[in-house]
C-alpha cells in the first residue's frame, strides 16, 4: 500500500494480502530485519522452542531434531523425506556446497568447538553430518564426502528460498510464527484485519478515502487495485480436499465444467458465478444408495464401499500419493493419528459442525502418521504428539489413566474419557466449542472425507463390525462417535438445501469381524451352504486381540427365502483371548529383551513400560515408568523385533546396537544382546495357548455340529500370518496331530484348515487376512441375500456375552465358579465370607477352563468386605457366611450387587478397581479388558 502518486515501494505503508484481506507491516521492515540478523530461530508466536533456523543469506529453513544418531545415506534420505519438522514437508539433505555455506557462516548459532563443527540435539558437538551426496566431514580443512560412512542430520528445507520479502512476510504471519535472533528481539508481525471481509467496491471506497494504491509486489508493474484475480481464488478451490485430509488436488475443469462444479458454490447468485467463471454443483445429485462398511481395528482401519456396478472397493486414507498404482497394503489404514498443532486445529474444528477448515499440517491420520510413529529415530516429542490404537484408547474406563498428547509446538492436551453423543436422527449437527476432544469422531472424519469425496459421491448408510467381547456400551459409544464424524464430513450445503436427507442417515454396528471374515471367506473360497449347514471356526489373530466364532452356513429356510435371502449364516458361540495380540506380542517381546538386559539398562539409567497383561519382576520400579522417555525406548526397540515376529525365518541378530534415553531424557549409547531362541519360544508358547484354546472351545461346540460335516477353520487377522500360527495349522504335521487329541480325544472330527486370505496384486479389490472383514460386512449388509442370525445375542438381548471366569482358589488353583456365557440377572454363590473378607479371582482368559495357578499374570485379585454389624442391630454374624453376587442383566445400573443377608448388615460393595491388565467398565452386565 503506497501513499497516492507514489510508486516508490521503499516508501510503502504496509502489505495488503489481497486473498485473505489481512494488512501486514510493510516488507521493508523484514528486509531490514533480515539484514541485520544472518541467522535467526523460527518458533511459534509466544513459544521458546525452536522449530527451525533460518539462515538469512541463503533464506534457507534448517533442523536437526534427528541429530542424535549416525544414519546410512539411505536412511537418511528416507526420514528426512518422511520428516515434518516445524510442520512442513519436503525436507531435504542440504548438498555439500549448501552446507558449506551454512556451516562457515558467521554467527551460526550452531556452531559449537573447533571451525566448522555442528551442535546436534543433545549439544555435543559433531564433524560428521550427512549431505545429498553422502557424510561430509567439516572440520576446517577436510570437507571430504564419503557415501560409505554414516553421519548425522541437519535437513534443510527450501520454503523461502524464492520468495519475496512479501511472501514471506504474509507465509510467517499465516503460520504464527516469529524470527527470534540469537541476541537482540523476536521479529512479531502486527496484523490488521480492518479490511478482511470487505467487498471490492468497499475496499476500493476505503483506499480512495485514505489516498492509497496498490502496488503488486512483484515490483514490476504498479496498478491501482481492482478485483482479486480469479486465479487466486482457484488456487485455494483446487486444495479444498489436498489442504485438510491430502485427497487429490483439484482440476480446473472440476471449477469450470457444467458436468461437474464445486459442492461448496451451490446456493451462491448467478451474478456471483458469473463473475468468477465458476460452476456450482447440487450436492443431492451425487447422493448413493449403496452402503459403506468400516472395520475399526485396533492396528488399522479398513474402509469398503459398495458401487452401483456391484463391485466391492477398498478405500486409501492418509497416502501421500493417490495417483501410486493400488495396492492390497495400502487398504490397511492405520488407526493413528498425529497432533502437530492443536490449538490451531481446535479453533477450526470447533467453529464449524461441517467440514470445518483444517490443515493437514495441524493433524494428520492413518499411513503418513504411523510412518513418522514406527519410524521415529528416537525423538520424544514426535512419539508424544503421536495417538495409536483409538479403539484401546475408547475401552479406558477409569479416570486415573488418562492419555495425555502433546503437540509439536509443545501444547499438551489431556484427553478425557470417551463419552457417548447424543445424535437426534434427521437434527443438523452443531458447532460445540465446549465439548470435549473425540479422536474417535476425528478419524471418523477423515473416513467420512475419503469416501463422501467428489470424485466418488455422498453415502448415508454405513456399518461397522466389533470384537465379539466388546460390551453394548462400549459398542455404543463408538458407533455415536462415527456417526457424529462422518456426519460432519457431508458438504455444509447439502444439510442447508436438503436437510431432509439426514432421516437418511445411519451407522450401524452389523456384525462381529469374525463373523464378517467368515461371510466374505466362505464366499471367496466357494464354499457352498447345505441345508444342514457347513460349520466353520474363526479364528481372528488381530492387532489387539485374537477371536473366536463358531458357526453355521446354510441355505435359508422357505420362510426366509420370502424375506429375500437366499442363505443364512448362524453364529453359535463366540469366544477369544484378549490378552493375544500381534502388537501385544511385540510388547512382550520388548519387555524379555530389556529384562534379559537390565545390567546394561541399570548403567545407563534407561527406562522402558510394561504391558498390560504382563507382570513386575523384582526391581522393576527402578525401570518401569509411563514416561514419554520409557514411551520412546519401547518404540525404537519394538522397531528392531518387529521383522523378527513377522518375518519367515526367525533370524535375529545376537546384539543391536541402539540410542535410548535415559531417566533424564538423555540419548545414550546401548549394546542389547538378543536371545532368538528364548524370544522365539516366548511367541511359540504365547501362540500355542490361543490355539489349544480356540480348539477346546471348538470341542465343546461339537455336539451341536452336523456330524458328517467337516469342519471349515477360518484363520484371519495380520497376525495369523505368523509362522507359528502355519506350523501350529499343518494339518501334515506330527503338532497337528497332538493338538486334535489333546482337545478332543481319540476320534477328533474332520478339520479343513484354510490359511490367512494372501494378497493378490492382481486383485487388490479381493479379501485378505484384513480386508475380508469390511467386505464380508457388505454381504451382510440389509438387502444382500446374506442373513446374519446371531444366537448368541439373542440369548443375551443384544448385549456381549459376559466375558469372564469369577471364582476363587482352591489348593493354589483357580476354580471358576462362573464361566463366560453366564446368564445375566441370576446370583450365583460364590464361596464363604472368611472373617468378612471374601478374595474375589477374576480373568478373562480362556486358559481358566484347564486351569490356572495362583501366580499367573492372567489372574486379578480383588477382596471384597463386608464388615461387621453394629452391636445395636442385634445380629451376630455367622462363622462362614455365603457370597452371592449377581451380575444384572444390560438394564441394569452399573454396580456389583450382594443380597441381603439376614445375619449381616452388609453395604454394597465396590466395583473392582481397575489394576494391571483388567479393567471393570461402567457396564457390570459384562466386563472388558
Amino acid at each position: 500500500m503506497l501513499p497516492a502518486g507514489e510508486t516508490d515501494l521503499a516508501k510503502a505503508s504496509g502489505l495488503f494480502d489481497a486473498e485473505t484481506g489481512l494488512c501486514y507491516p510493510p516488507a521493508s521492515a523484514l528486509e531490514k530485519f533480515l539484514a541485520q540478523h544472518p541467522f535467526a530461530h523460527v518458533r511459534a508466536h509466544g513459544k521458546k522452542n525452536n522449530l527451525a533456523t533460518l539462515h538469512s543469506a541463503t533464506r534457507l529453513l534448517w533442523n536437526h531434531e534427528s541429530s542424535n544418531n549416525y544414519f546410512s545415506l539411505a536412511d537418511g534420505q528416507k526420514i528426512v523425506a518422511e520428516g515434518r519438522w516445524a510442520g512442513l514437508e519436503r525436507w531435504a539433505l542440504p548438498s555439500k556446497d549448501e552446507l558449506y555455506a551454512f556451516a562457515t557462516a558467521n554467527g551460526n548459532p550452531h556452531r559449537q568447538g573447533q571451525a566448522y563443527r555442528l551442535r546436534d540435539m543433545s549439544g555435543d558437538e559433531d564433524y560428521l553430518w550427512l549431505t545429498a551426496a553422502g557424510v561430509c566431514d567439516v572440520d576446517n580443512g577436510c570437507w571430504g564426502v564419503s557415501s560409505s560412512r554414516n553421519g548425522s542430520i541437519f535437513a534443510r528445507h527450501a520454503l523461502w528460498q524464492s520468495a519475496s520479502p512479501a511472501q514471506m512476510l504474509a507465509d510467517l504471519a499465516q503460520r504464527g510464527w516469529q524470527l527470534q535472533p540469537p541476541s537482540g528481539e523476536a521479529f512479531v508481525i502486527a496484523v490488521d484485519d480492518a479490511w478482511k471481509g470487505l467487498s471490492i467496491e468497499a475496499l476500493q471506497a476505503r483506499w480512495k478515502e485514505e489516498r492509497l494504491h496498490l502496488v503488486a509486489d512483484n515490483q514490476d508493474e504498479s496498478t491501482r487495485a481492482a478485483s482479486p484475480e480469479p486465479a487466486s481464488a482457484s488456487n485455494e478451490l483446487a486444495l479444498l480436499d489436498y489442504t485438510p485430509c491430502r485427497l487429490p488436488q483439484l482440476s480446473a475443469s472440476q471449477l469450470t465444467d457444467p458436468k461437474k462444479g464445486l459442492w461448496e458454490l451451490w446456493g451462491a447468485t448467478r451474478e456471483q458465478l458469473d463473475r468468477l467463471g465458476y460452476v456450482a454443483r447440487d450436492p443431492a445429485l451425487d447422493l448413493r444408495p449403496q452402503a459403506v462398511a468400516i472395520d475399526f481395528g485396533t492396528s488399522s482401519t479398513v474402509v469398503a464401499v459398495d458401487t452401483p456396478a456391484g463391485i466391492h472397493e477398498l478405500l486409501r486414507i492418509g497416502v501421500r500419493d493417490f495417483y501410486e498404482k493400488p495396492a492390497p497394503r495400502h487398504f490397511q489404514n492405520p488407526t493413528v493419528l498425529e497432533c502437530l498443532d492443536y490449538p490451531a486445529f481446535a479453533a477450526a474444528w470447533t467453529a464449524h459442525p461441517y467440514r470445518p477448515a483444517l490443515d493437514w499440517d495441524w493433524m494428520r491420520a492413518a499411513h503418513e502418521a504411523q510412518a513418522n510413529y514406527r519410524d521415529n529415530p528416537g525423538q520424544p516429542q514426535v512419539l508424544a504428539s503421536i495417538l495409536p490404537r483409538l479403539k484401546q484408547w475408547a475401552l479406558r474406563a477409569s479416570k486415573d489413566r488418562r492419555v495425555h498428547l502433546t503437540d509439536r509446538q509443545g501444547h499438551e492436551i489431556e484427553l478425557p474419557m470417551h463419552t457417548a453423543r447424543t445424535l437426534v436422527r434427521g437434527q443438523a449437527l452443531q458447532a460445540d466449542p465446549d465439548h470435549p476432544f473425540d479422536p474417535i469422531e476425528l478419524y471418523a472424519w477423515y473416513l467420512g472425507m475419503a469416501i463422501n469425496w467428489r470424485g466418488r459421491g455422498l453415502y448415508l448408510r454405513y456399518y461397522l463390525s466389533f470384537p465379539v467381547k466388546y460390551p453394548r456400551e462400549v459398542r455404543e459409544r463408538i458407533v455415536a462417535s462415527f456417526a457424529q464424524g462422518l456426519q460432519r464430513s457431508l458438504p455444509p450445503s447439502l444439510i442447508a438445501h436438503h436437510p431432509e436427507v439426514l432421516n437418511r442417515f445411519e451407522v450401524t454396528a452389523l456384525a462381529s469381524e469374525p463373523a464378517a471374515y467368515a461371510a466374505a471367506a466362505l464366499n471367496h473360497l466357494r464354499i457352498e451352504p447345505t441345508e444342514a449347514g457347513v460349520p466353520y471356526a474363526v479364528f481372528d489373530f488381530g492387532g489387539g486381540t485374537t477371536d473366536f466364532d463358531f458357526g453355521l452356513l446354510r441355505w435359508a429356510t422357505p420362510e426366509e427365502e420370502d424375506q429375500g435371502h437366499d442363505q443364512v449364516l448362524e453364529q453359535l458361540a463366540t469366544s477369544g483371548d484378549e490378552h493375544l495380540g500381534g502388537e501385544g506380542l511385540l510388547e512382550h517381546l520388548v519387555y524379555a529383551t530389556f529384562q534379559h538386559n537390565l545390567e546394561v539398562l541399570r548403567q545407563q539409567r534407561i527406562q522402558f513400560t510394561c504391558p498390560l497383561d504382563a507382570a513386575p519382576f523384582a526391581g522393576s520400579e527402578s525401570f518401569l515408568a509411563p514416561t514419554q522417555a520409557a514411551q520412546t525406548n519401547t518404540v525404537m526397540l519394538a522397531a528392531r523385533l518387529r521383522p523378527f515376529m513377522e518375518g519367515e525365518d526367525g533370524k535375529l541378530e545376537p546384539q543391536i546396537k541402539l540410542e535410548l534415553l535415559d531417566a533424564e531424557g538423555q540419548h545414550k549409547h546401548c549394546e542389547l544382546h538378543l536371545d532368538a531362541q528364548a524370544l522365539d519360544a516366548l511367541l511359540a508358547a504365547r501362540i500355542g495357548g490361543g490355539v489349544r484354546a480356540f480348539l477346546a472351545e471348538l470341542a465343546r461346540l461339537r455336539p451341536q455340529l452336523p456330524e458328517a460335516a467337516p469342519i471349515h477353520v477360518l484363520l484371519a487377522g495380520n497376525a495369523s500370518l505368523s509362522r507359528h500360527v502355519r506350523a501350529l495349522f499343518d494339518t501334515q504335521g506330527s503338532l497337528w496331530t497332538q493338538l486334535l487329541h489333546e482337545a478332543f480325544g481319540e476320534q477328533p472330527p474332520d478339520i479343513v484348515v484354510h490359511l490367512p486370505l494372501p494378497l493378490d496384486e492382481a486383485q487388490p479389490y479381493a479379501p485378505t487376512a484384513k480386508t475380508g472383514v469390511a467386505l464380508g460386512l457388505l454381504r451382510l449388509a440389509p438387502g444382500e441375500s446374506t442373513l446374519l442370525v446371531n444366537h448368541v445375542q439373542q440369548r443375551h438381548d443384544g448385549q456381549a456375552p459376559f466375558a469372564w471366569f469369577v471364582g476363587r482358589l482352591r489348593r493354589g488353583s483357580f476354580e471358576p465358579v462362573l464361566a463366560p456365557g453366564a446368564t445375566y440377572g441370576q446370583w450365583q454363590e460364590l464361596g464363604p465370607l472368611q472373617h468378612g473378607v471374601f478374595n474375589l479371582w477374576a480373568t478373562t482368559s480362556v486358559r481358566a477352563r484347564a486351569g490356572l495357578s495362583e501366580h499367573s499374570g492372567e489372574l486379578r485379585k480383588t477382596p471384597c468386605t463386608c464388615p461387621p454389624p453394629s452391636p445395636a442391630s442385634g445380629c451376630m454374624p455367622a462363622p462362614a457366611a455365603p457370597m452371592c453376587w449377581s451380575w444384572p442383566a444390560p438394564a441394569a445400573p452399573a454396580s456389583w450387587r450382594r443380597p441381603a443377608c439376614p445375619s449381616w448388615h452388609c453395604p454394597e460393595p465396590k466395583k473392582p478397581n481397575e489394576n494391571g491388565a483388567n479393567a471393570y467398565p461402567a457396564s457390570a452386565s459384562s466386563y472388558q479388558k
